[in-house]
């Protein structure tokens, strides 16, 4: 037998529901993936540029085909993401999709990202100094739990427990940490529809996020079933594309020992047919309009970044964003140089630019310092 804990995020808790919907919305927003395409561009930049001014005893250590794999990776986000900004999000579909093609290039760059480290594929020990500067630029790119987009594998859901998003400690994994999100203050409801219900197997007919649910029907006489009266919730919301097939569940079969502990089989995983509700059409950017997304990247702990106006002088060299104009934009600037202004975001390519002040953050310092206003800044 198998003593686990209970799960520390239950679905019936309506904060945990408000929670998993943001963050699912999140992950699947035009800000993030445009965000994880420019932190991979800028990474990019920087590891071509080692490869050409570092000494080659250092640069040997690099597996020989990362810098293609690089830039392999940073044209699918090219050619995905003006698809995701009209709507189209078959970018996570497989095979063809352009971001689940993803996967390939930027996993053999983690794998063998620098020799000395790795063995069997896989980071084994920290790297020096001046690498780990690199590396820093290229989690920059990662999102823990970007790969729930992608269709299920193997007809079997992408997430049972709402602990894989909602737990920090999932967030740290493989000698790396992962940037846990910062929620809002107020986090929106959970639209509570039953309009649309499918089933495992059917085809899901339209983006979002749907609920694994057993439907408790009203009964006529006791045992002729009318009509809807409620749901069940039976584990975590789900992202689902137009166009797959509805997947069975994951779950564990338990017995519950105490309000602490499961124990479970030596087997517990199991898998079974249900039906999903539609809780939110993802309806956005259809009108080629990305919205303010910037509630999705508060600032993170231990305070705020350190910011800079349009026209002002630079603070430190490095790389700087913004979310001025209705997308996000990002620039390297040197330090004493005088902040640009920001490019408004336009859905006709061919309309003239328009330039707007802007409030840029600090990514990253050249210098490697901290992004951070120190308390007494504050």
């Amino acid at each position: 037998m198998i003593t686990i804990e209970k799960t520390k995020y239950p679905m019936s808790d309506e904060r945990v529901r408000r929670k998993l919907f943001w963050l699912l919305q999140r992950l699947s927003s035009y800000s993030l993936w445009q965000r994880k395409r420019d932190a991979w561009a800028y990474f990019t930049q920087q590891y071509e540029l080692a490869l050409k001014t570092w000494p080659e005893e250092i640069t040997n250590g690099f597996h020989a085909k990362s810098i293609i794999r690089a830039y392999e990776a940073l044209r699918l986000y090219d050619e995905g993401l003006p698809e995701l900004a009209v709507g189209n999000r078959q970018v996570w579909q497989i095979k063809n999709g352009e971001f689940y093609q993803l996967f390939r290039p930027v996993n053999l760059v983690n794998s063998f990202f620098y020799l000395p480290c790795h063995e069997r594929g896989g980071q084994e020990e920290a790297y020096p100094p001046e690498i780990e500067k690199l590396n820093k630029l290229k989690i920059a790119a990662e999102f823990w739990g970007d790969n729930l987009l992608y269709p299920p594998q193997k007809g079997v859901c992408n997430i049972f427990d709402a602990a894989y998003l909602l737990n920090p400690e999932n967030y740290r994994y493989n000698l790396k940490t992962l940037s846990y999100p910062v929620f809002p203050k107020d986090l929106p409801s959970v639209p509570e529809r039953s309009d649309i219900i499918i089933r495992t197997d059917d085809p899901v007919p339209c983006d979002g996020i749907w609920e694994p649910v057993k439907i408790k029907y009203n009964h006529k006489l006791l045992i002729i079933k009318t009509d809807i009266g409620g749901f069940k919730n039976l584990g975590a919301y789900n992202y689902f594309i137009r166009g797959i097939a509805a997947p069975r569940q994951v779950y564990y079969d338990v017995l519950i020992e105490s309000d602490t502990e499961l124990v479970l089989p030596e087997d517990p995983i199991r898998y079974r047919d249900v039906h999903w509700r539609l809780v939110w059409e993802d309806t956005r950017y259809c009108e080629g309009i990305i919205p303010d997304e910037s509630e999705y990247f508060l600032d993170d702990e231990p305070g705020r970044r350190i910011t800079c106006r349009s026209g002002e002088r630079c603070p430190h060299s490095g790389h700087w964003v913004t979310i001025a104009g209705g997308h996000q934009q990002f620039i390297d600037a040197q330090a004493g140089a005088l902040m640009p202004e920001a490019t408004k975001y336009q859905s006709d390519i061919y309309a003239s630019e328009i330039r707007l002040p802007a409030t840029w953050s600090l990514l990253n310092r050249k210098d490697g310092g901290y992004v951070y206003l120190k308390p007494d800044d504050n």
